[in-house]
Formats: C-alpha cells, structure tokens, sequence
C-alpha cells in the first residue's frame, strides 16, 4: 500500500527539525497524525496547537490506541532516534508498518515536480530563500525546510502541491530516494564519516544522487565539482558567477554574471560571502522555473532569513550572532565573516559540539578553526542519536586549541560567563540545544549594561 494511503501516522520523535514538517503536511492533507518527542520545544508546542496529539513520555502506555491501531497506522521515525527506543520497538515487535521519514517523504515528492537541494553546507539558507521567491511569485508549491525561517515562524510552506522543494540530506544516503526534476549540490566537504568510509565514497554518493534526476532533469553545481550540469561559484568559468560582492548597511550587494548577461546591483538581506552563494543558486533556480525577474530581486531583499544561520541577534550593548554551524568549514566561514563585517571587535565563541564522532573525524580541524577567535567557550558535546566515545569529550578539542583564552563550562553557567565578560561580539554555534538559549542571552547581554 502506497504510505500516502494510510488514515493514521505516528511520527516517532516528531519534533524534529525535518520530521515535524513532514508530520505537519501529513496533517494538512488531512490525515489523523500524533507522535512522540523527548523534548517539549516551540515545534511541538506549534504542532499542538494545529491539533496534533504529542506525547514526551517514551512509554506505550501514553499512546491512544484509539488513534494509533496497526490495520491503518504508518509509523515514522529517523536515524535519530535510539534502537533502544520502547515505543518503536513496541511498533516493531507488534507487526506496524514502520518507515524511515526519508521513506515517506521520497513517495510525497518524487510524484510531483520536485527541486532537491543538496551539500554539506548551505542547504536550509538556499531552499529557504528559493521557497521565498517562489512564494513571492505565487506559485503553487510546497516546501521543506531544516529551519525556521524569520517572519513565516514556520518550518514547512504550504502553498499547494503542484512542486515541492526539499533539502536533500546525504546523512544516511537518505537523498538517493529522491527523483528529481531538479538539483542543485552546494558543495561536497567531507562529513558523517560514520556512514561513509571516506571522501571519496562522500563523493561517490552524490554522484549517484545527480544520476537520480528525472529524464530532462537539470543539475546545477558548484563548479569546483567534476560533475555534468550548470556550474556556479565565484570562479570565472563557472556558468553563473557571483562578482562584486560588498557588505552595505546590514546587507549584501553584488552581481550575478550568467554567461555574458550580468544582473547588477543585487541586494539580499542576509550577511557573508557563503550566503551570497546560496542566494546566487536560489537565483538560477528561480529563472529556470520562469519567475519574473523583478520579483526575484524584490524577495532577496525581503528575505526575512532563517533562525541560527548567521542571526544578526543584538547589535547594542553588543553583537550577537547566533549559528548553527557545526562542521569545521562552516566555522571558518562565520569566522571570516565576522572578521570582514566586525573588524576591531574582540570576539567570544560560545561552540557546542555537535556528536562524538564528527568531533573525534575533525577534532585537529575543530581546534584550528576555533582557535582563530579571540576567546574560546567550549561545552559538552551534544550526543543526539550517539552513544558516547571513549576519549573523546569537549576537552579533547580544548587540549590541542593553542590559544589561552579557552575554557569548558556547561551550558546552565553561560549567563554568569556573559555576565563578567568584556568581549564586544558574541558569537553562539552549534547544531545541538544551544539555540535554545538565545533568549537568554539576549535578556542578559541586555540587563548588562
């Protein structure tokens, strides 16, 4: 049976960033969903009040089998979840047809058109501006995003079903189930070295995701890739090169060089070069599919932006930018654009780490890339789906960070360390539950004048 056939879905750990949008379009279309999730978070609270039934127990006896029966139930979950999970063993065991998220949303998007955005860096910032455009433009479509995007306070935009535009995530080769009509690869840096043995298997697996698009598909890439499709980047044989870029007042500007046609004095809303690429692919994108170009214009310098992809925070008494940055690269990248937009202020990095093994395959990368900031705050590694690593905790990083103005704390103490420091720019990153505390930062950097 078709997974879009079922009446009932339970979503196993449906706060999650990806899940909970999948969950909420399956609400949409009007079906009877509820779910699981450790944590109560603005997500599921968001959920709730759409009418979904959320459960934070990982116990059976909290499920309402009047919802949930195994005749016309779907359960879903994702690699994030525990195998020593009860409620999915209990669904396992008892004969439910149970399915990855990746199952389910590969059968919702590939029957339609669909655009797919994939890479190790820049995937929710490019199909969040892309969804932007095109909601700009009135098109009927639907898109899922790994983020909140600022003003729509929401992680999926339903406007109709006739595209969807999805991340595609090579976390778990998950992207190979997607077919689509369109694609873009951001970039390939090397990661999830616990799925793939190295760089070149990384490599390998999208070159297998580019093989998956639709016949007359069209494949846009970074044009550092040996790949066959349209390239784009900042070098000057890429096919769409982004040229003349300046930061002005809070925002980007620069040009866009498509063969020998140059789009000129572009504004986006958003802040670093890294960024201007991803506005640079939601571009191209938006002109394949025949978007007026006044309109794109227009919504790149209306793109609200995304919470935690380098969230201008505060500006007085200081600067605080919030990211999500995980990964060494994506460090490097706030780091350099902060240095560029920011220079003379000193500096406080407050980095979560993101896994155990991502911190033990990067962990000399990790040290050089943090090092270059002025102070250095570590905590304790976010584990997520990971059982801990023998020898590998936040002060491995620490231990080899050469700079002295480095230190470990908890999370629960960051408000006492704001409150004592004279840095004059505060940057947060991580992909764990450091976000959570944005609010609080805020409230104290305020309080302390």
């Amino acid at each position: 049976m078709s997974y879009l056939n079922y009446n009932k879905y339970y979503f196993i750990g449906i706060g999650g960033i990806g899940m909970s949008a999948v969950a909420e379009y399956i609400h949409s279309i009007g079906k009877n969903v509820s779910g699981y999730d450790r944590d109560n978070s603005l997500i599921t609270k968001r959920l709730v009040k759409l009418g979904i039934d959320i459960s934070h127990k990982d116990d059976t006896e909290i499920i309402d089998f009047d919802l949930v029966n195994n005749s016309n139930t779907l359960v879903v979950y994702t690699p994030a979840i525990s195998n020593k999970n009860c409620i999915l063993n209990y669904f396992k065991k008892n004969n439910y047809k149970v399915v990855k998220r990746s199952d389910l949303l590969a059968e919702i998007v590939n029957s339609k058109f669909c655009i797919a955005i994939a890479g190790t860096h820049g995937k929710t910032t490019t199909t969040s501006i892309l969804a932007h455009i095109m909601y700009s433009a009135g098109l009927n479509f639907t898109s899922f995003v790994g983020g909140v995007l600022k003003d729509y306070e929401t992680n999926i935009l339903l406007n109709g079903d006739e595209i969807f535009v999805v991340e595609a995530d090579e976390y778990d080769k998950t992207f190979l189930k997607l077919h689509p009509n369109v694609a873009s690869i951001m970039n390939i840096d090397g990661d999830h070295y616990d799925i793939y043995s190295d760089f070149n298997d990384l490599k390998k697996s999208f070159k297998k995701f580019s093989d998956n698009l639709k016949k007359d598909g069209i494949l846009f890439h970074d044009s550092n890739l040996d790949f066959n499709g349209f390239t784009f980047g900042l070098n000057s044989d890429s096919d769409a090169q982004l040229i003349n870029i300046k930061n002005v007042s809070g925002k980007l500007t620069f040009d866009i060089k498509i063969n020998e046609k140059i789009y000129k004095d572009i504004i986006f809303n958003m802040l670093g070069t890294h960024n201007a690429l991803n506005a640079l692919v939601a571009f191209i994108i938006a002109l394949n599919l025949n978007i007026n170009i006044d309109t794109i214009l227009k919504a790149l310098k209306s793109f609200p932006g995304i919470k935690r992809r380098f969230s201008l925070e505060l500006i007085k008494p200081k600067v605080f930018i919030d990211d999500y940055a995980h990964h060494p690269s994506e460090i490097l990248s706030v780091y350099n654009s902060i240095s560029k937009l920011y220079p003379g202020l000193k500096n406080l990095v407050i980095f979560q780490p993101h896994l155990f093994s991502r911190t033990k395959d990067f962990l000399i990368d990790f040290a050089k890339a943090l090092e270059k900031f002025d102070k250095i705050v570590l905590l304790d590694i976010y584990p997520a789906r990971e059982e801990p690593i023998d020898g590998i905790s936040s002060k491995s990083i620490y231990d080899i960070i050469e700079n002295e103005n480095k230190s470990i704390i908890k999370k629960s103490e960051i408000p006492e360390l704001l409150k004592s420091d004279s840095s004059e720019l505060i940057v947060t990153m991580g992909a764990g539950d450091i976000g959570d505390e944005v609010e609080l930062i805020k409230k104290t950097l305020a309080e302390n004048l």
